[in-house]
């Protein structure tokens, strides 16, 4: 099966941040041992590159099925039994997500006129790695359950095909 179109933006996300944040801690410590001089905005560079690699690279480990699931539930229960408690796992995490999302948005709003001390840009900038992970999360876990009642036994992950 191919990988879906959201996780591959999530996984180019991920790969960008994580160049950027390895480019700029290696500048910022060779400037500081080489030449004796320091980024002043290069530690901040790398700390929100790492918070967006966190919250949009939890949709590609969820994706892959790399992400913590709770498999003592998965194991023992199969059929129709299984299917409902994967449902409410789902569920669970729908609700988890939902909630981020609203207080990423909120958190957006709240910091829309604080800037940043380094970068000088605006913290929303920042904090929409949250809903932008929420809103991919959620699109991968609709993909899952699609993908999981239309093939029974099917894991719905993108690197796993149904099972017929």
């Amino acid at each position: 099966m191919r990988t879906a179109p959201h996780v591959r933006l999530a996984e180019w996300i991920v790969i960008v941040t994580f160049m950027v944040m390895v480019v700029v801690t290696i500048a910022q410590v060779a400037g500081r041992y080489a030449l004796s001089y320091s980024l002043p905005w290069a530690d901040e560079l790398a700390r929100y590159c790492l918070v967006w690699m966190v919250f949009i690279g939890m949709v590609v480990a969820f994706a892959r099925g790399a992400h913590i699931t709770a498999d003592l539930l998965r194991e023992r229960y199969r059929g129709r039994v299984g299917l409902v408690m994967l449902t409410l796992i789902d569920i669970a995490n729908a609700v988890l997500f939902v909630a981020l999302l609203y207080g990423g948005l909120r958190l957006m709003q709240m910091a829309a006129t604080q800037m940043t001390p380094g970068l000088g840009i605006s913290k929303s900038w920042i904090y929409a790695a949250l809903p932008l992970g929420s809103v991919l999360m959620l699109w991968e876990l609709v993909r899952q359950s699609i993908v999981r009642f239309r093939h029974p036994g099917a894991t719905g992950r993108s690197d796993a095909p149904p099972v017929l």
